[in-house]
């Protein structure tokens, strides 16, 4: 494990098990040390992480009831130690209205609260750091990708913004890593993405035709310059399916640099970041970007800015089918720029 993740992104036990009668809060905690062999104080992390569930409600040291039915289900999860907190500040605010925000997201924080704690995401950070106790993400992004996240701080805001994604009416770009380089500088993905059999961790695969579970995908890809091993790639998802851009590059052979579970190369993280996101609602157009973090710099520091993804221009080439992987141009030299890549 990289020392990243190490430190960040533990590994989590889970415990389930259902009450066999009236108890007290007590004897509901002995009881999970027992069955889970939990010391004492990694019960005292789960609480303080609110990742106590009762019939799949939350509970925290502060909110767990005296007492507790018999026949409730009880889901607990554990850090194997406890993670390295990440800060956000200010500087992480991307542009804010009254009715939205948008934020770049830190590699290793979950965009939402997740069942091993309420207390380390995004969106909780924000609603601290902003006092705005409503705001709540609108889309999502995996835990190790950084990038632009925007979060919707009404209701009515929240739908409108819902819907743009829900009808199609955003644009994305992401940067990406990935080794070894693409065999070419421009090429598109097509196929149905679904989640496929793995005992340990959530995966998902592409077939070239419909199944139960499996839904229809597209990306596009330009290589916009190269480095020994790697390559930096913008990618433009024209579906939002998950892990897609993660299963997309894998498939064409070129899997994100750190990306284990889908054949990447080790690393201290998945290398993929959302560099940029259009979003039309209510009669106009957001524009956000995100600056290029670090560990993403070695390649992408060959763009002056964001910006830069936003000239590269993207057309349909009419193909149809999948999985289906396009693209005629030949693949740079090492240490080659290719500043604006056009799919034709």
């Amino acid at each position: 494990m990289s020392s990243q993740r190490e430190r960040f992104d533990p590994p989590v036990e889970r415990c389930r098990f259902r009450t066999d009668a009236r108890i007290t809060r007590d004897a509901l905690l002995g009881t999970l040390r027992a069955r889970s062999g939990w010391t004492a104080m990694r019960v005292e992390s789960v609480l303080a992480h609110a990742a106590l569930f009762l019939a799949d409600h939350p509970y925290d040291a502060s909110t767990l009831p005296e007492w507790i039915a018999a026949g409730v289900r009880v889901d607990a999860h554990a850090f194997v130690r406890e993670p390295e907190p990440i800060g956000i500040g200010r500087e992480r605010i991307l542009a804010e209205t009254d009715a939205w925000l948008a934020a770049d997201k830190p590699a290793f924080m979950t965009t939402q609260r997740s069942r091993a704690s309420t207390r380390l995401d995004l969106e909780t950070a924000l609603r601290s750091l902003t006092g705005c106790s409503s705001l709540s993400a609108v889309h999502r992004l995996d835990r190790e990708t950084s990038g632009v996240v925007l979060l919707a701080k009404t209701r009515e805001a929240a739908a409108a913004l819902g819907r743009a994604f829900e009808e199609g009416r955003i644009a994305k770009r992401y940067l990406a890593v990935v080794s070894p380089p693409p065999v070419k500088t421009e090429w598109q993905v097509r196929g149905f993405i679904g989640r496929v059999a793995d005992p340990e961790r959530f995966r998902f695969g592409l077939r070239s035709e419909p199944a139960p579970g499996f839904r229809e995908s597209h990306s596009r890809f330009a290589v916009i310059a190269t480095g020994g091993d790697r390559a930096s790639v913008v990618c433009q998802p024209l579906s939002g399916r998950t892990h897609q851009l993660r299963v997309h590059l894998a498939a064409g052979g070129a899997p994100i640099a750190g990306d284990a579970l889908y054949g990447g190369c080790p690393g201290d993280r998945t290398l993929l970041h959302a560099a940029e996101l259009r979003v039309t609602a209510g009669g106009e157009e957001i524009v956000l970007s995100a600056p290029i973090p670090p560990d993403l710099g070695s390649l992408a520091g060959a763009l002056e800015d964001v910006e830069a993804h936003a000239r590269i221009r993207w057309t349909d080439s009419g193909n149809r089918g999948g999985p289906t992987i396009l693209g005629e141009r030949r693949a740079p030299d090492a240490g080659e720029r290719i500043p604006d890549a056009q799919l034709q």
